[in-house]
């Protein structure tokens, strides 16, 4: 009788609503801007929160497409990278959520 009851519970469980993802929240810029890296490139503007003032952002988020025009939250994941190259981000970050997408005033 204890079998029936454990599938039961497994398939229960399997019903629950997935969490929300964890993450960092990185605010994001209406413009690319002129930044210099390697070389000269555009830049995200980027901030924690929005009391905070921008600052340029030199990597790429996977999985996030940058529209001009927009103010955008998102929610981020950080990786570590280990051992990048001298003239490499030692942070991957990663799309988890697009909390808003906001056309500028």
């Amino acid at each position: 009788m204890k079998l029936p009851l454990a599938a039961a519970a497994l398939a229960l469980a399997g019903c629950q609503p997935a969490p929300a993802p964890k993450g960092d929240t990185l605010f994001i810029n209406t413009q690319l801007v002129p930044c210099t890296g390697v070389g000269p490139m555009q830049c995200m503007e980027v901030k924690e929160s929005k009391d905070q003032d921008w600052t340029l952002f030199y990597s790429q988020i996977q999985g996030f497409t940058f529209e001009p025009g927009y103010l955008y939250e998102l929610k981020i994941a950080k990786h570590p990278v280990e051992n990048p190259p001298a003239d490499a981000p030692s942070i991957r970050y990663e799309l988890l959520e697009l909390v808003s997408k906001q056309a500028a005033k």
